[in-house]
C-alpha cells in the first residue's frame, strides 16, 4: 500500500502543518507501515503541575517545545487539550502563570476550537509562531482526570453514609455568589471538596429540592448559563432530574458523581423564597428585575409597576457628577453616560484599558464606581471606537467586589502588549436605559419611528416571508447572529412572539438560511418559552461563545 498526499483530509489544516512534515509523510519509508491511521498531531504536554493532567500547556513544533498564549482562550479550547491527553474534561480556567512562566517560543495565539477537534493543532489560530504575547500569558489547563473506576455509575442516591469532613458530608449543598444564602450558584460537597452542578436538564423541580434541603422555602426560579458567575473546581453532577419529592439533591437521578460534558459557563443556580415570608413579594419582584438585567446584557424594566432599583432612580446629571468626582475613571464615546469605552487617569493623563482578560466582574466594578448600577456587558475589541493616548491597564482581573478599578489585579500602570483595537468597554444599566428597553420589551410605539432599530430588536433574513429566516439581532449599533448551540423550538417561540408572528413551526440550525456576518451575539440560549424577548432568555454573555457563522440559528413562524 502506498501512502500518497491526501488533499481532502480534514484532520490537520495545512496552514498548521510544517512543510517538512508534509514531505516526510509522502516520502518517508514509514509511510508504508501497517498503521496509516496514526495521525501526525503535534505532541502536547502539561508542565509544572501536580499531575500530567494539570499544568502549563506546551506544544512540540519543529523539534522544540513552546507555549500557547491565553488570548481568546476558553473552556472549549481547554476541553480539546484534556481530551487529546486522555484526561477527561477541563474543570476550570486557571489564571495565566498558575503553573509558572514558560520559556522558549510562543507557538500559538488566539486559539479558537469548536470543541470537536481531535487535537489542539486542528483548531484555528493565527499560525505557528504568530503572536503578540509574553510568557506571563502562558495558558494553564486543569483537567478532571476522572477514570471510570473513580466515579459512581447511574443515579447518585447513596450519599448519607459518607464520612463527614470539616463539618460537611457528601451531598451537602450551598448557594454561592448570590445576595443571600437562599439564592446563588448551586455547589455540592463530595469527597472533601465543593463542586458545581451542570444546567443540562435543570428545572424548577430540581430547584425545589435544593431550596427544601437548605430550608429556604419555595423555589421561585431556576437559573442556567452561570447566572451567578462561573464556579471553580469539579463539575460534580449533570443531567439532574428530580421529581420534587426527594429530601436532598444527591437523591435525584443524575449521570453519577463527576460524569458530565459541561464547562463552568453552564453552572446551575436557584432563587428560593427565603425564610421571611412577610417580604417575599416585594423582595422577589426587585430581585427578578435585577437578575434578568445582569443575565441578559440589555434587559431592564418591563412593567412600570415593578419597584425600580436604586440605580434606576439616579438621574443623569448625578451620574455625570459622580463620574467627574471619581477623578480616575470615565466612559467615552457611548450614547449615554453609563456605557462606553473605559478610560482611566494616571499621572494626570487619560488612557484606555486593554481587553485581555476583560470580563463581567471587571465591568461590575466600573459600573459600581461610577454609580451606574449593575453591569450589563463587558465589551471588547474597541466596540465603542478606538481610544487615543496610552494604554494604561492590561490583564485586569477583578473579583467583582472591589471599590475601584485600580484596586483590581493588573500588570501595572502602562504595562501592556495591546493596541487600541483592543480597547475595553462596558454597558451599565444606568438611568438612560430604562425607557428605551421598556419600549423595546413591550413592543409599543407611541412616538415617531427611530432612525435605527432599538438594541435587542430582531429580524429574520433570507426566508420566503418576514416570519421565516436566519435570526439576527441588533446590538451595539450593528446586526449580528445567534448561535445554534442549544437552539430549540422554545427559543424559536420567543422569536416568533417578539416579531408579532404566529406559532413557531421550526427551529433550524447549521446556517439553514445561509451564513450571516458580523458578531455572534447570543449562544447557548435556553428560553423557557414565555419570555417577551430573546434577550430575556438565559444565555452566555454576548462576548463569550464558541461558534462561527456555519452555526447561525434560524426560525420558521406562522404568518398571522
Amino acid at each position: 500500500m502506498t501512502l500518497g498526499p491526501c488533499p481532502d483530509t480534514e484532520v490537520l489544516p495545512l496552514s498548521l502543518m510544517p512543510a517538512t512534515l508534509l514531505i516526510l509523510l509522502i516520502l518517508s519509508p514509514t509511510g508504508t507501515t501497517s498503521e496509516p491511521e496514526m495521525l501526525p498531531f503535534p505532541e502536547i504536554r502539561l508542565s509544572n503541575g501536580p499531575s500530567r493532567c494539570q499544568g502549563r500547556l506546551e506544544i512540540l513544533y519543529n523539534g522544540s517545545w513552546g507555549t500557547v498564549c491565553d488570548d481568546d482562550w476558553d473552556i472549549v479550547d481547554a476541553n480539546v487539550v484534556c481530551r487529546q491527553l486522555g484526561c477527561g474534561h477541563a474543570i476550570t480556567l486557571p489564571a495565566a502563570m498558575t503553573f509558572g512562566q514558560g520559556t522558549g517560543p510562543i507557538f500559538l495565539d488566539n486559539v479558537d476550537c469548536k470543541g470537536s477537534e481531535a487535537a489542539l493543532s486542528e483548531c484555528w489560530s493565527h499560525g505557528w509562531g504568530i503572536h503578540n504575547c509574553y510568557h506571563y500569558e502562558d495558558v494553564a489547563v486543569v483537567c478532571n482526570e476522572f477514570s471510570p473506576t473513580q466515579v459512581s455509575e447511574g443515579p447518585t442516591t447513596r450519599t448519607l453514609t459518607a464520612s463527614v469532613q470539616d463539618g460537611e458530608s457528601d451531598g451537602s449543598i450551598r448557594l454561592v455568589s448570590g445576595p443571600d444564602t437562599c439564592q446563588g450558584r448551586v455547589e455540592i460537597f463530595y469527597r472533601g471538596s465543593w463542586g458545581t452542578v451542570c444546567d443540562d436538564d435543570w428545572g424548577l423541580s430540581d430547584a425545589s429540592v435544593v431550596c427544601k434541603q437548605l430550608g429556604c422555602g419555595q423555589a421561585l426560579d431556576y437559573k442556567s448559563n452561570a447566572y451567578f458567575g462561573y464556579g471553580t473546581g469539579r463539575i460534580l453532577l449533570d443531567n439532574v432530574n428530580c421529581d420534587g419529592s426527594e429530601p436532598f439533591l444527591s437523591a435525584c437521578y443524575s449521570l453519577g458523581w463527576g460524569i458530565h460534558n459541561c464547562g463552568h459557563h453552564e453552572d446551575a443556580g436557584v432563587i428560593c423564597a427565603g425564610l421571611d415570608t412577610s417580604t417575599i413579594t416585594s423582595f422577589t419582584t426587585s430581585l427578578a428585575l435585577h437578575s434578568e438585567e445582569t443575565l441578559t446584557a440589555t434587559a431592564t424594566v418591563t412593567d412600570s409597576r415593578d419597584q425600580p432599583s436604586q440605580a434606576t432612580e439616579v438621574v443623569t446629571t448625578t451620574l455625570l457628577t459622580i463620574e467627574q468626582e471619581s477623578g480616575g475613571l470615565r466612559l467615552a464615546n457611548g450614547n449615554g453616560s453609563c456605557r462606553g469605552r473605559v478610560e482611566v487617569r494616571h499621572g494626570g493623563t487619560w488612557g484606555t484599558v486593554c481587553d485581555d482578560d476583560w470580563d463581567f466582574p471587571d465591568a461590575q466594578v466600573v459600573c459600581r464606581q461610577l454609580g451606574c448600577g449593575s453591569a450589563l456587558a463587558a465589551t471588547v475589541l474597541g466596540s465603542f471606537g478606538y481610544g487615543s493616548g496610552p494604554v494604561l491597564l492590561d490583564n485586569v482581573g477583578c473579583g467583582g467586589g472591589e471599590a475601584r478599578l485600580a484596586d483590581c489585579f493588573h500588570l501595572g500602570w502602562g504595562q501592556h502588549n495591546c493596541g487600541h483595537h483592543e480597547d475595553a468597554g462596558v454597558i451599565c444599566r444606568g438611568a438612560d436605559d430604562t425607557d428605551d428597553h421598556f419600549q423595546e420589551a413591550t413592543a409599543t410605539t407611541t412616538t415617531l419611528a427611530p432612525t435605527r432599530p432599538k438594541e435587542g430588536s430582531l429580524r429574520l433574513v433570507n426566508g420566503s416571508h418576514r416570519c421565516e429566516g436566519r435570526v439576527e439581532m441588533f446590538y451595539l449599533s450593528q446586526w449580528g447572529t445567534v448561535c445554534d448551540d442549544a437552539w430549540d423550538l422554545r427559543d424559536a417561540k420567543v422569536v416568533c412572539r417578539q416579531l408579532g408572528c404566529g406559532h413557531a413551526l421550526a427551529a433550524w440550525g447549521e446556517a439553514h438560511y445561509g451564513q450571516g456576518t458580523g458578531y455572534i451575539f447570543l449562544d447557548n440560549l435556553k428560553c423557557k418559552g414565555h419570555e417577551p424577548s430573546l434577550l430575556r432568555c438565559s444565555h452566555i454573555r454576548w462576548d463569550v461563545h464558541n461558534c462561527d457563522h456555519s452555526e447561525d440559528a434560524g426560525a420558521l413562524c406562522d404568518i398571522l
